[in-house]
C-alpha cells in the first residue's frame, strides 16, 4: 500500500543529521582534544631529553672524574722526593722537563714545548684554552693503566690527560694516554743514553668537554709559618711566580713553592640536544664559572645542549713531606738545616 504524505514528511525529519553549528563545534573541541594530547607528548618528550642529558653528564662526569681523583691520589707514590714543584726530579707532577727525570726521554712532542700543558689547543670558550695534566705513580699492586694496557706491580706509569679527538671520534672529549716503565729499565740507562718512553693509544675519560682548567694548590708563604695559606693558582700562573732563594733540607737554593693539591674544572655537555627550548640556548649564552674563572661559550656553541661545570679537588697525599722549607736566605745568614730565618 502506498504511503501518505504525512508519513514521508515524518520519515525524513527522523533522518536528519548535525546542523552545520554542532558540526563545527564537534570539530573545534576534537580539534583541542588533539592538540592537547600534541603538547602533551612534545612535553613528554623534551622532558624526557633534558633528564636523558642530565643523567648523561651526571653519570659521565662522575664516573670520570672519580677515575681520573684515583690515579691523581696515587701521584709521586715512590718518587725520590715526598715533594712536588717545577724542579725536582723524577716528580709526581709533571709540570717542566725538570720533573721527568735526567735519564728519561718522555717522548712528547706535545707535553712541554711552546707552553702546551697550559695552552693546548682551543677550548670552546672565548679567549681560553685548554689545560694538560701530567702524572707519574708507581702501581701499589696491579691493573690497568687509563690506557687501558695491564700494569704490574711496581710499575711506574705516566699519564697525560688533555682535551682532544682522534680521526675515528670528532668528539673534543677528555682523554687519557699512558706510558710504562721498570725500575731496572731505569737503572740501566745514563743521562745520555735515556730511557725512551713508549706510549699507548687515548682513551676518552670525559665526552664532549668544552673546557678543561688545571689549577695548582700550595703553601702561599713558608711552611712553618702560622701565617701561611692554601693558594690556587693555573700552571701559568704557578709558572710565573717568582722563585725564591730558600733552604730545602740544607741546601739553599731557588724555588717556587711546593704543590700539595691539584684541582681540576671541566665545562661538559650532553651527548644529545634537549631539544627546541630557548631556556637552554640562553642559559649558553651566560658565562660559566669553572673553578673561579667566568667562561663563556663562543657564538657557534651557544646551542641547546645541555652543560654543566664540573670541579674537584685532589690532595696530593704522597707530596706532603714536611721538607725544611720556609727559610728565607735574604733574611738572614744563618739559612742551614731547615732554619726558620728572621
Amino acid at each position: 500500500m502506498d504511503k501518505s504524505l504525512a508519513d514521508c514528511k515524518s520519515y525524513s525529519n527522523s533522518q536528519s543529521g548535525f546542523t552545520l553549528i554542532e558540526l563545527m563545534i564537534s570539530i573545534t573541541l576534537g580539534l583541542l582534544i588533539v592538540a592537547a594530547a600534541i603538547q602533551l607528548f612534545i612535553t613528554g618528550i623534551t622532558s624526557y631529553k633534558l633528564q636523558k642529558a642530565m643523567a648523561h653528564i651526571q653519570d659521565n662526569a662522575s664516573l670520570g672524574l672519580n677515575f681520573i681523583v684515583d690515579d691523581i691520589r696515587k701521584a709521586n707514590l715512590s718518587s725520590p722526593v715526598p715533594a712536588v714543584n717545577d724542579q725536582i726530579g723524577y716528580a709526581g707532577i709533571l709540570l717542566t722537563s725538570s720533573n721527568v727525570g735526567e735519564k728519561i726521554d718522555l717522548n712528547c712532542a706535545d707535553c712541554f714545548a711552546n707552553n702546551q700543558l697550559s695552552s693546548f689547543g682551543n677550548a670552546n670558550v672565548t679567549g681560553l684554552t685548554n689545560d694538560q695534566l701530567l702524572i707519574r705513580y708507581q702501581a701499589p699492586q696491579g691493573g690497568l693503566d687509563c690506557s687501558g694496557k695491564d700494569v704490574s706491580s711496581g710499575t711506574f706509569v705516566v699519564q697525560r690527560y688533555y682535551v682532544g679527538s682522534t680521526a675515528k671520534d670528532s668528539r673534543q672529549s677528555l682523554r687519557c694516554q699512558a706510558a710504562q716503565y721498570r725500575q731496572a729499565s731505569l737503572d740501566a740507562k745514563t743521562s745520555t743514553d735515556r730511557l725512551k718512553l713508549a706510549w699507548a693509544g687515548s682513551q676518552v675519560i670525559l665526552p664532549n668537554v668544552d673546557f678543561f682548567q688545571v689549577r695548582l694548590g700550595y703553601m702561599d708563604g713558608d711552611l712553618n709559618s702560622a701565617n701561611s695559606t692554601l693558594a690556587y693558582a693555573d700552571i701559568k700562573n704557578y709558572m710565573a711566580l717568582k722563585a725564591t732563594s730558600k733552604n730545602i733540607d740544607g741546601i739553599t737554593q731557588l724555588v717556587r713553592p711546593h704543590v700539595h693539591a691539584i684541582q681540576l674544572g671541566v665545562l661538559v655537555r650532553s651527548d644529545d640536544k634537549t631539544g627546541n627550548q630557548s631556556i637552554i640556548k640562553e642559559r649558553n649564552k651566560e658565562p660559566f664559572q669553572v673553578l673561579g674563572t667566568s667562561v663563556k661559550l663562543i657564538p657557534a656553541y651557544q646551542d641547546n645542549y645541555l652543560r654543566q661545570v664540573v670541579n674537584q679537588t685532589v690532595s696530593l697525599r704522597n707530596a706532603m713531606g714536611w721538607v725544611s722549607e720556609g727559610c728565607d736566605s735574604s733574611k738572614t745568614t744563618t739559612c742551614t738545616n731547615g732554619g726558620t730565618g728572621t
